[in-house]
């Protein structure tokens, strides 16, 4: 992914998340996360924007440890493991 794709989903994100914008640590928690997908073995351009749109509201949520290891669990490609993971999120919070 380039430097210049990495840019656009930061203002992408600034415009959904404006608060974000004076975010002084965004720009390197994105790089780092980008970074952290391409060594889990994410490929898609789309699943890695949404997994930076995630890093951006929940800072170094693929570092908590039951994510990691759902995101290393052998068997699935990693972005159907993402995918699950979202769902499950999405639901705990229905379930409160």
């Amino acid at each position: 992914m380039s430097d210049n794709l990495l840019s656009e989903i930061r203002q992408t994100i600034i415009d959904i998340h404006p608060e974000l914008a004076h975010d002084a640590s965004l720009p390197d928690r994105l790089e780092r996360a980008h970074a952290h997908a391409v060594v889990l073995g994410f490929t898609d351009a789309d699943v890695i924007a949404r997994f930076l749109r995630y890093e951006a509201t929940a800072p170094n949520f693929y570092r908590q440890p039951a994510i990691d290891a759902w995101l290393r669990r052998p068997g699935q490609p990693v972005e159907q493991r993402f995918a699950d993971v979202l769902v499950r999120v999405k639901s705990g919070f229905r379930r409160e």
